[in-house]
């Protein structure tokens, strides 16, 4: 499920920013996960009165994690050669960073979702998210296109979830004339993101998969459909 989280550093407090609502831990309080072959405790919170999520802030994960991560994925991509990282903003933002420094890459490209002042004229593409009535779009800098323009392209993210965001990163990336090598990711969530990549589902290399929740007698339950069917040939 797709949602926008919020942290206030003043109370600590985390919500969800298309309601207000403030998130809290359920039981059980934690979900571990394999990321990059060490296990993570990321905080169970509740969504609402039926969804519970698991959930990753890389921001707060620390410098070291920051370097795992940025290191995996650049492993991942190196036979690729890639000239140049895309991410999107916000927490695209540090796992484009730490991936483009394993790659001994000095310039990266971020994508927004929010209008800033130098992006008047900006290239831009919505976003089909199945999760909500609001509309979204992605922004390129149209400066930034010279930088895509003709090259050899790897797009990172911090969770895949829906597969909605990522999808039109793809589609703006490609407009602007660069060559996607491959979508690289922390984690996938639930399985909803392969149907939304459709034909560019093997370009996906990802450092670990959670599933979603469903609230049971208040307690947090994996569904059994959002597990990862990994196979052998499944690219991870």
């Amino acid at each position: 499920m797709f949602v926008t989280v919020v942290l206030t550093p003043e109370t600590g407090a985390i919500f969800a920013s298309s309601t207000g609502v403030p998130l809290r831990l359920i039981s059980p309080e934690y979900y571990e996960v394999d990321i990059a072959g060490e296990t993570t405790s990321l905080p169970m919170l509740q969504l609402n009165d039926q969804r519970a999520i698991a959930l990753l802030m890389d921001i707060e994960m620390g410098l070291a994690f920051g370097d795992r991560v940025g290191k995996a994925l650049a492993a991942r991509f190196e036979a690729l050669k890639p000239e140049v990282v895309v991410g999107s903003a916000t927490l695209g933002i540090p796992v484009a960073m730490d991936v483009s420094r394993h790659l001994g890459l000095d310039k990266y490209v971020i994508l927004q979702k929010s209008p800033k002042f130098h992006l008047d004229d900006a290239l831009e593409e919505p976003v089909r998210s199945i999760t909500t009535d609001e509309p979204q779009r992605l922004l390129l800098d149209r400066r930034q296109i010279s930088t895509l323009q003709g090259r050899r392209v790897v797009i990172v993210d911090d969770v895949i979830a829906t597969g909605a965001s990522m999808a039109g990163a793809m589609r703006l990336v490609r407009r602007a004339g660069a060559k996607v090598l491959a979508v690289g990711t922390i984690l996938t969530e639930g399985n909803k993101w392969r149907e939304a990549l459709a034909q560019d589902v093997n370009l996906v290399k990802r450092l670990g998969h959670i599933p979603q929740f469903s609230i049971v007698d208040g307690e947090a339950r994996v569904e059994p459909t959002s597990l990862d069917p990994l196979t052998p040939s499944d690219p991870i």
